[in-house]
């Protein structure tokens, strides 16, 4: 039965696992410290070398030719198993931060949810609406073309104190 498996890499093999096991490209990307990019292109790869339309398909039928299920009715774990994937942290849309060693919680103004700078550690899932995305893109905007500025102000702050 192993004549019908297209060869393919050992990659491609480590990706059809993981989609077998039911992962999305992003965490068998961490999984496997590559991109995404570098998943998808794997799974499009095999989805050719299978000539299947879907990827549950290729990881399927790579999982029933490569690795069959064992004949006998006793499982025996295997030496290594893999991390579980961290799950993600709390969205950063929340509006309390935790509590503070002094017992008092801290509520974000708006004026500091505005000003925040950058994702949170960790990265979280973008739960943000289109307005919002809009909001964040055009905050981040406002805030590189103020810092631009007073940029350009410095220098020629110093060139007219030093010339």
């Amino acid at each position: 039965m192993a004549e019908t498996l297209p060869a393919l890499s050992e990659g491609e093999k480590q990706c059809l696992r993981l989609v077998a096991q039911g992962f999305n490209s992003k965490e068998i990307a961490r999984q496997l410290h590559v991109s995404e990019h570098t998943v998808d292109q794997r799974v499009r790869t095999s989805l050719r070398k299978f000539g299947v339309p879907s990827r549950k398909e290729a990881a399927r039928l790579f999982v029933s030719v490569a690795e069959p299920a064992p004949q006998s009715d006793t499982y025996q774990p295997l030496i290594y198993q893999p991390e579980p994937l961290a799950s993600d942290p709390e969205p950063a849309s929340s509006l309390v931060q935790p509590d503070r060693p002094d017992g008092q919680t801290e509520h974000k103004t708006l004026l500091n949810r505005i000003l925040a700078f950058g994702p949170p550690l960790g990265g979280s899932t973008n739960e943000l609406s289109k307005d919002g995305r809009l909001l964040a893109m055009i905050r981040a905007a406002v805030l590189t073309g103020v810092g631009v500025v007073t940029l350009l102000l410095l220098i020629a702050g110093a060139f007219t104190v030093l010339g």
